[in-house]
């Protein structure tokens, strides 16, 4: 009889427990993109100043173009001089809380396949 009310109140103790959301959550999509033959200069506003690198040219489904840099793409195989539709997996970390003042996370995207290449 002990046993049973023990494990009664391990149960109901367990099931009161309340669930806390995870710190953020992971936002998985699938675009296609068409990808630019040449990289570009680009650069970007950060909190600890202006960050120079270079960025792709991409065009998405709804005709919207914009760029995106060297290091938020992933993408072995590019090479300059080629124009590419590519099927993108994006990555945006969601948070359950306040950020804090310098904590901004960009999307990631991976390349999952190249559709086409075209010689410009």
């Amino acid at each position: 009889m002990k046993n049973i009310i023990f494990y009664t109140l391990i149960a109901l103790f367990l099931l009161s427990c309340k669930k806390e959301k995870p710190e953020f959550e992971i936002r998985r999509s699938y675009h296609t993109f068409v990808i630019d033959g040449h990289l570009e200069e680009c650069s970007f506003q950060m909190f600890t100043g202006v960050f120079e690198t270079k960025c792709y040219r991409v065009t998405n489904e709804s005709n919207n173009t914009f760029r995106l840099a060297i290091g938020d793409l992933k993408f072995d195989a590019y090479e300059t001089g080629y124009r590419y539709t590519v099927r993108v997996l994006c990555e945006q970390k969601i948070l359950n809380r306040e950020p804090y003042q310098d904590e901004t996370y960009s999307p990631q995207y991976i390349v999952l396949e190249v559709l086409k290449k075209e010689k410009l």
